[in-house]
């Protein structure tokens, strides 16, 4: 084997062994398997470090729907990575850039891998539906979620003393919904335009949202009135959000709004008013009868 031959294999061998010891990928779960890098590890990275302390920086792109964030670290859940959205002059966009910052447990000496989950969710009750990477939920569900992740491995070796941590569980992860009950609205015909909407939400709610008629969600912060109802049959739906990202709906209540007009009432002014224009007409009507019966009265007086 000659001496250009050797040189070849030796660097084919050592890139080898550098993609084995330190890999990076960002993928989508979606129908197509199309590669999105919707959300990125900054921090740490394909490389080997002196320090069993590092800090897990992600960035991802934030559009106004509803995110939870999570990581895994050497196939253990850890749980969820605080984030914000970065946008210092409050400007209006369609998208936004978020970071997320969370503290690694101490690393051993070796290597470690890290996975960052994004999991989207957007409720969609219009006449089209979102497009891939986003999925329903479950079939026929107008609860749509797509999810994003990104996944590095790096080496620790470090003179620092190690001291190995207990075994902690897994944290909980709450996939439960929040359960909303209890909707003034109810299957019946309003008299008037102007319909209270009032509902409990049964935990926190990071957002909660009301759909009228089909149409997009609109935000509130709790009970609202819905105001000036067309007349006819309309239908609600309330939905909330809780803190790690479920979302749950209430049942949809249909109803109707009738026409309906109603007599002002009668004002002291007003009233006051009907008596002095009615006063006169009463006096001429009461001179009238008197007359009337006089009359009478004198021609029954008179011989015959």
């Amino acid at each position: 084997m000659n001496s250009k031959m050797l040189l070849v294999l030796l660097l084919c061998s050592t890139l080898s062994l550098s993609l084995a010891a330190c890999v990076q990928t960002v993928y989508s779960e979606s129908a197509n398997s199309t590669s999105y890098s919707i959300v990125k590890i900054t921090n740490p990275t394909c490389a080997t470090y002196s320090s069993r302390f590092l800090t897990l920086d992600v960035t991802f792109t934030y559009g106004g729907l509803n995110y939870n964030l999570t990581y895994t670290l050497d196939g253990q859940n850890r749980g969820a990575i605080p984030y914000s959205v970065y946008n210092p002059n409050n400007e209006f966009h369609i998208t936004y850039a978020a970071f997320g910052s969370v503290d690694l447990p101490e690393l051993s000496d070796g290597s470690h891998s890290i996975t960052v989950t994004l999991v989207v969710g957007v409720h969609y009750a219009g006449g089209g539906k979102p497009g891939a990477p986003f999925q329903p939920t479950s079939p026929g569900s107008s609860d749509y979620q797509a999810t994003w992740s990104d996944t590095v491995s790096f080496t620790v070796y470090s003179d620092e003393p190690y001291t190995p941590q207990p075994q902690q569980p897994a944290p909980v992860v709450d996939s439960t919904p929040p359960k909303i009950s209890d909707l003034s609205v109810e299957n019946q015909t309003y008299l008037s335009g102007d319909v209270a909407l009032n509902f409990t939400v049964n935990e926190n709610s990071s957002r909660i949202a009301y759909s009228l008629d089909g149409e997009g969600n609109v935000t509130i912060a709790g009970n609202v009135t819905l105001n000036g109802l067309a007349v006819g049959v309309h239908n609600v739906t309330v939905y909330s959000w809780d803190e790690s990202g479920n979302v749950g709906a209430s049942k949809t209540v249909n109803f109707s709004v009738a026409a309906f007009v109603s007599a002002a009432p009668e004002s002291p002014e007003n009233f006051l008013t009907a008596l002095i224009v009615a006063a006169p007409l009463v006096a001429t009507a009461t001179f009238a009868a008197g007359l009337i019966v006089y009359s009478k009265r004198r021609k029954a007086d008179q011989p015959s």
